[in-house]
C-alpha cells in the first residue's frame, strides 16, 4: 500500500507518522503551524479574546514534544490567560472611536458596556442549548434513551433527559470558555450522558472549572423542574426536580472521573473537610443518602491528590451545590402529593 513518506525541512530525514520534532536535528515539525498560531493567540490577547488566545494557545501545545521548553513555555502561557480570563473575563475591549467614546463617557458607558456583554452572555448560553441539539450522535442517543426508557412515562423521560441535558451543555459551555475541544454530548440510556474531551485543562483549578459547570447547569435545570412543579401543582415535574436533584449530589461523588472527583482536586485539606462536613449535614436535614455517599467517598480521599493551594472558587462552589442539589431534592419530595 502507498503511502506518503514526510521528511523533515531542515535535514530531510524520513519522519514517522505523528512525530513533533525531528530526531536527527530536533527541528519542530510543525514550526509554520505553530507560528501562525502564536501569531493568532497574541493578536486574540491585545484585542482582549481571551477564549480565543487559549484556543489558538492549546492547538498550538498539542503540537509540541512534551517535556520540550516550547512545551513548558505554551503551558505557562495557556495558564496565564486561563487565570486572566476568570479575572477580567471574555469582554473584547473597545476598539478605535469607541474606546474614547467609552472613555469620555466614563463609569456609566463602562456598565453599559459591561452589560452589553452580559447580555450577550446569557443569549449565547440560550444558543448553546438549542445548538447542541444539532448534533446527530446527540439527537440519536438522546432518542435511544426516550424509547427504552418508559417505566415513569415518556413526559418524565423527557423531563429527565433535558436535564442531563443540560447539565452536559453546562461542561461544553466551560470547555469551549476555557478554549477546549470537545465532542457534543453522547447518552447512554439509562445511565446518563458524556462529553469526550479532545484536549484537557492545563491544572487543578481548570478541571475543576470545567467538572463543576456540569452540576452547576445540572442544578439550574433541577431548581427550574421545581418551580414549574410547584406553581402548575405537577408531580412529574417535582419528580424530574428530585431525581435530577438526586443525580447531581451523585455526580459530586469525589471518585473515578465523576465530576465531584475533579472538582475534590482542586481543594486543600481543610476545604475539604468542609464541604464533607456540609455534605454529612444536608444528608442529616434532607434524608437524601447521596450526601452521605459524597461524605463517605471523600473521607477516604482526604489527604489525595492535594493541590499547592486550595482553590476558593471550586470551594465556595461545590459546597454551594451540595446544599442547593439537597434542598431542591428535599423541597420537591415534600411538595410532591401523596400516593
Amino acid at each position: 500500500m502507498n503511502h506518503v513518506v514526510s521528511r523533515c525541512a531542515a535535514c530531510g530525514v524520513e519522519l514517522a507518522p505523528g512525530m513533533l520534532a525531528c530526531p536527527a536535528c530536533r527541528k519542530l515539525v510543525h514550526g509554520a503551524r505553530l507560528a501562525a498560531l502564536a501569531a493568532d493567540g497574541e493578536a486574540a490577547e491585545r484585542e482582549g479574546r481571551i477564549t480565543d488566545a487559549l484556543t489558538h494557545w492549546r492547538e498550538a501545545l498539542g503540537l509540541l514534544p512534551p517535556g520540550s521548553t516550547q512545551h513548558r513555555v505554551v503551558g505557562e502561557t495557556i495558564r496565564r490567560l486561563s487565570l486572566a480570563l476568570e479575572q477580567v473575563g471574555n469582554t473584547p475591549k473597545p476598539q478605535g472611536g469607541r474606546a474614547k467614546t467609552v472613555a469620555g463617557l466614563g463609569a456609566v458607558a463602562l456598565v453599559a458596556w459591561n452589560l452589553k456583554y452580559f447580555l450577550l452572555s446569557l443569549l449565547g448560553k440560550a444558543k448553546l442549548l438549542v445548538s447542541g441539539l444539532a448534533s446527530l450522535p446527540t439527537l440519536l442517543s438522546m432518542f435511544a434513551w426516550l424509547a427504552l426508557d418508559r417505566s415513569r412515562g415518556l413526559t418524565f423521560a423527557l423531563g429527565l433527559v433535558a436535564s442531563i441535558y443540560v447539565h452536559e451543555m453546562g461542561h461544553v459551555s466551560a470547555l469551549r470558555l476555557y478554549g477546549i475541544q470537545a465532542t457534543a454530548p453522547m447518552f447512554v440510556p439509562g445511565l446518563g450522558a458524556l462529553v469526550r474531551m479532545k484536549q484537557y485543562p492545563i491544572d487543578a483549578r481548570e478541571d475543576a472549572r470545567v467538572g463543576l459547570a456540569g452540576p452547576v447547569w445540572g442544578c439550574a435545570a433541577a431548581a427550574i423542574a421545581l418551580a414549574a412543579g410547584l406553581v402548575l401543582k405537577d408531580r412529574t415535574m417535582l419528580a424530574v426536580a428530585s431525581v435530577g436533584a438526586t443525580l447531581n449530589v451523585f455526580n459530586l461523588v469525589p471518585v473515578w472521573q465523576l465530576d465531584g472527583a475533579r472538582g475534590f482536586r482542586a481543594l486543600d485539606t481543610r476545604q475539604r473537610g468542609i464541604v464533607l462536613t456540609i455534605a454529612a449535614l444536608a444528608a442529616l436535614l434532607s434524608g437524601d443518602v447521596m450526601g452521605w455517599i459524597v461524605c463517605a467517598a471523600g473521607s477516604l480521599r482526604l489527604k489525595q491528590d492535594l493541590p499547592a493551594e486550595g482553590d476558593s472558587r471550586a470551594f465556595r462552589t461545590f459546597a454551594g451545590l451540595v446544599v442547593a442539589l439537597s434542598a431542591i431534592a428535599w423541597a420537591a419530595g415534600k411538595a410532591a402529593p401523596p400516593g
